[in-house]
Formats: C-alpha cells, structure tokens, sequence
C-alpha cells in the first residue's frame, strides 16, 4: 500500500490532533471537542435532555460516544459538543441556575457545567462517583447533589462545602451513602423539602426518605412494574408515574394479550398526603384521558412531564408515540415521534417540547398550541448502516413485535434483567403455572433455557417468544437479530464486590459441602439437567433447571414462583435443599458467597 506526500500529512495532523485531544481529556476529565454539525458525525443514542431558559437552549446527552450536545432547535444544528470517556446517562439543570450537570454511568462521575446559558464553551469541572450512576438531582441552588448507583442499590449525597457562587468539583464532598434495599432507578424531592422518593428499577418497590437525615422512613411494595419516570403535578399535589402492570393470572393466549389482560401500560397518579396507602393498595389516581385501549396499546410508557397548560406528555418508548393528557379534559392525543422516546424537555415560551429519540438518533420538536403537532426533528448525524446487534437491540424494544403493541421483549426483561412478575408463559412448556420471569442477563452460556429446561435451542427459543408469548409472526432476520444482541447481554454484577480470598473461600466451602454445586457447578453456576427441588408448580411439575447464581444477588424473588422474597429466606424460610441445619455463621458466610458471585 503505498500514501502520497499529502496523505502522510494530513495522517499527521490527525494523529497530532488526537495526540492533543487525548492530553487534554486525560487532565481534564472531559475535553471540549471543536462545534460541529450534525452532518459531519453521528451522536448516537440520546438518553436525557434539558432546557435551559436563559439562553432558549437544549441540551441532550448520549450514551454511545458519550457526548454532551448543545443544540438549536431553530436552525436543528448541534452547537457545542464535549465528550467523556464513558457512557452518559442523565442530564440535570441546577434549579435556580444556569449549571448544568452530565451524569457518567461507569466510571462513575459527574461533569459540572458552569455557564451553560453562555454562546462560549462552559467550565467543566468533574466529581467522582462510584460506578453504575443512573440518575442525578440536586437540592435548590445545587447545595446537594443526590446520586443513585444502580447495581450498588445506593445513593450518594454530595455536599457542596463553599456555595459561593462559583462551581468547583473541589467543593463537593460525599456527605453520605445510603444503602437501599433494591436496585434504585428514579427518584424526586417532594415540595415539602424534606420528603425523597426513590423507585425500584424492576419491581414495584419504593423507598420514602427524611431529605435531611437520609434515613429511609418507609418501602413500600406494589403489584406494579417498570416504573420508568416520576414527576410532581403542577399543584404539587400528586405524584405521577409511568409504570407498567403484568398481570400473572392472564395468560399469553392472544385474547388476554388483545383486551390489555395480560400487560397494561399506564401513568398513575398518588395523592402526596396519602402517597403509603395509594401505591399499598394501587388506588391510584387515573390519568385524565385514555392512554390505550384494545387495538392500540401504550407499549412502555418511559418518561413523563407535566406542561405550565395542566397537560401531561408521556413518552411510549415501546410504540414510538408520545401521548398527551389533559388536566381539565378526558381528550388525549397520541402523536407519532422516532423509535424509543425516553425522555422530554419543556420550553415554555414556546409551548414546544423535545422528545430524545434513542434509537433513532434524534430529538422529535412537539408544539402543543393551538394543537398537538410534530413540527421538526433534529437529527444527530446521517443515517448509518445499522449492524446485526443495532438491529436486535431495536427489536428488543420494540413493543410492535407484540400483537397490537402492548408489550416489548424489555417489558418483561427489564434493560435484559427481570421485571420481578409472574407470568404464564405458554413458550416454557408450564402452561397454567405461572413462573418467575428470568433474567436475560448472560443468558446465552446457561442452556437449556426455561425454568423446565425444555428449550435447548435458543435461537427456537427467540422463536417461540415472539410466536407464542407476544402473539406476533416472526422471521429468520429477526430472531438472528435477537440473538446477536443478546450475546452482549453481560451477567448482572455481584452486589458485594469486597470479599476477601478467606471470606471467599469459607463461602465456598459451605457451598460445597451444602453439594449446592451438583445443580449450580462453575463457571456459569447453573446445570443442563433438570433437578427435583422439592416443590410442585401447578400442574404437577416437579423437576426444574437450575438458573445461573451469577447475578444472583441482584434479583427481586427467588424460587421458580417468587415464594422466596429475599435470598437468606431461599435457606431460613423456604429451606431449599437444606439436609442439615446451618449456623448462624455459616449462612451468613454462604450469603456474602453468593452476592459476590
């Protein structure tokens, strides 16, 4: 191969322009990349945005590149773009200021933008964090900063020492870690200022927090799913959730499927002054207009927002719609947008939002006055040729491959894990018994696969999901789709990470000597047989396969049907394959074994 004299310099400018931008990342935590426009690159995948009012801007991050944008929806070009070295993940504006905070999922980390109104580039600053950051907020005026770490199940408080009015990553501080007792998603601070709700990423579960002491007041538990996004009405009153509902005695025959029996999409209201009892008992306030019905579901309901007007704008991420509610009216609207929306910004000048569109590559402009319309969209780079696992990776979310759009293969697979819900599956070969949903989360090294076992193909497996379960035809392309997606589907990480060689190995012993490995042998921890646990589903099925333990810890239930609602009640309460009785000691030196798994 032979280069020109011209080629070899323009090889060096490159190589000295990439040379530079490295040093300048590596000192920096985040460097200021030239502004560009959308033509020249691709910004993939935009999961948050935020409008900032001083200047009528819109800022988005993305998760592939790990980029934040600043754009003009007007002339729908990306002004300014920085670029951290991880995936991005949320997007926060300071109440009150004009400061910006980009949120890192792993390394964990927050970039702090100072002067985010400004035509010029920002400060940047960086906070450090511990990994599996998913979401961020902040007291008024950015004194706190409030981080959830999703696998960790904890949030870290961040305390600003010197509020003196300009940002610095130096001045904030961890004041404390709270330790949660599920994987946390969303959360949002009550008018009140005292009162911190913090929601479950899989299962219905909820934690109610003293702001000030940090200390968790109440968990609360709901038959509900998925709860996606929190916001607070425009009264300050009620507390509004998009949330999806599985219901484990419809089955996946196509009738349950077509009538909304078997997965209802909703956005649920709970009164603040009786927010225990409503999510308790799912009381919940209904929306004002309908969001689905028969023949044209909601599939996964993401984000939502309530408008100045009294409206309220849902995005239906598994549809590619965003549904608009009225305050004072049982009329809605349902307006097509790109695939995926997951988040919405709010211009209230102009009476426009901005939908993130993550799997299209946009941001969808809504005008809601004097009507409901889709007026633009900014694109984020030029269409791309899409490989094997984008393709999967879209189907995975795509509740269109449900019968009528009520469900995606994420609904019941949360982000590839679990929702925490029964269902009774007519594809595992147990119809009429309900089981436990089961994580998809390295899913591709545990045959066979269903809690019978009976499923040795996974591609057929992909197959019969879709045929069966989700009521649609599916094809060749789309189950080598599925499959290449899921092979990047990693095992969920250990909750404890710390354990020592001699804690490891005293777990380990017990784990041996309980012959808890003849059924869970290494490396992936699971068996190809199918076992006698000492349980009957029911219609009589006595042998179940073992599921993989990697990951194991970060599960919602146990046992094929849930009945265990904690591990260390796998051993105490249900007694699963206990021969002999254990000390006290050695359960807890096998529970710190297996959360390290």
């Amino acid at each position: 191969m032979c280069f020109s004299s011209s080629s070899v310099r323009a090889l060096q400018r490159k190589v000295s322009f990439l040379f530079l931008s490295l040093f300048f990342i590596l000192i920096l935590g985040v460097g200021p990349i030239m502004a560009t426009s959308p033509g020249e690159k691709n910004f993939d995948k935009p999961v948050s945005l935020a409008w900032v009012p001083d200047d009528q801007s819109l800022w988005a991050v993305t998760h592939h590149g790990s980029n934040v944008l600043r754009l003009d929806p007007d002339s729908k070009s990306v002004k300014v773009v920085f670029q951290s070295e991880g995936p991005l993940c949320d997007l926060h504006l300071i109440p009150g200021t004009s400061r910006l905070i980009a949120l890192q999922y792993k390394p964990g980390r927050a970039f702090l933008f100072e002067g985010a109104s400004s035509t010029t580039a920002p400060d940047i600053s960086t906070v450090d964090l511990p990994d599996h950051a998913v979401d961020i907020t902040s007291s008024h005026h950015g004194k706190y900063l409030y981080v959830l770490h999703h696998w960790n199940h904890r949030v870290s408080i961040m305390e600003q020492s010197d509020a003196d009015g300009a940002l610095s990553s130096s001045q904030y501080k961890l004041k404390s870690e709270v330790q949660l007792p599920f994987a946390p998603w969303n959360q949002i601070i009550l008018p009140d200022l005292k009162t911190w709700v913090i929601t479950s990423a899989f299962a219905g579960k909820m934690c109610i927090l003293n702001l000030q002491t940090g200390r968790i007041q109440k968990t609360l538990k709901s038959p509900v799913h998925n709860i996606r996004d929190l916001a607070l009405s425009p009264d300050q009153n009620t507390l509004w959730m998009a949330h999806q509902l599985l219901n484990p005695d419809a089955t996946t025959l196509r009738g349950d499927i077509q009538w909304g029996f078997l997965m209802e999409n909703k956005v649920s209201g709970f009164p603040l002054n009786d927010l225990a009892v409503r999510f308790t008992h799912q009381n919940a306030v209904q929306p004002m207009g309908q969001l689905e019905r028969p023949g044209n579901a909601a599939g996964d309901p993401e984000a939502v927002l309530w408008t100045d007007h009294g409206e309220l704008l849902v995005a239906l991420a598994g549809v590619g719609e965003v549904a608009i509610l009225y305050e004072d009216s049982t009329t809605s609207a349902r307006l097509g947008v790109g695939r995926r929306p997951c988040a919405i910004a709010y211009d209230p000048e102009q009476r426009r939002a901005f939908i993130a569109n993550s799997l299209s590559d946009s941001i969808s402009i809504i005008h809601l006055a004097p009507k409901p319309r889709t007026t633009g969209t900014i694109r984020l780079g030029p269409r791309k040729k899409m490989s094997q696992i984008a393709r999967g990776e879209r189907l995975f979310y795509d509740a269109h491959q449900s019968f009528h759009g009520w469900f995606s293969c994420h609904s019941c697979h949360t982000e590839g894990h679990a929702n925490g819900r029964l269902n009774d599956n007519a594809a595992d070969g147990g119809f009429g018994a309900p089981k436990k949903v089961l994580s998809l989360l390295g899913v591709v090294d545990t045959a066979p696969w269903s809690w019978l076992g009976e499923r040795n193909d996974l591609m057929h497996s992909i197959h019969e999901s879709i045929e069966t379960t989700m009521g649609e035809v599916s094809t060749r392309e789309k189950t080598e789709a599925l499959h290449a997606f899921m092979k990047t589907l990693a095992p969920a990480p250990a909750l404890r990470k710390s354990l020592t060689e001699l804690e490891r190995a005293k777990g380990m012993t017990i784990f041996e000597k309980l012959r808890c490995d003849e059924c869970h042998s290494p490396p992936h921890f699971t068996d190809p047989e199918s076992y006698d646990v000492g349980l009957t589903d029911e219609v009589g099925h006595t042998h179940f396969n073992p599921p993989s333990l990697l990951g194991v810890s970060q599960r919602t239930q146990w046992l094929h049907d849930g009945r265990a609602k904690s591990l260390r009640s796998v051993f105490e309460e249900h007694r699963h394959m206990i021969r002999e009785d254990l000390s006290d000691l050695d359960l807890s030196n096998l529970l710190r074994f297996l959360e390290s798994l």
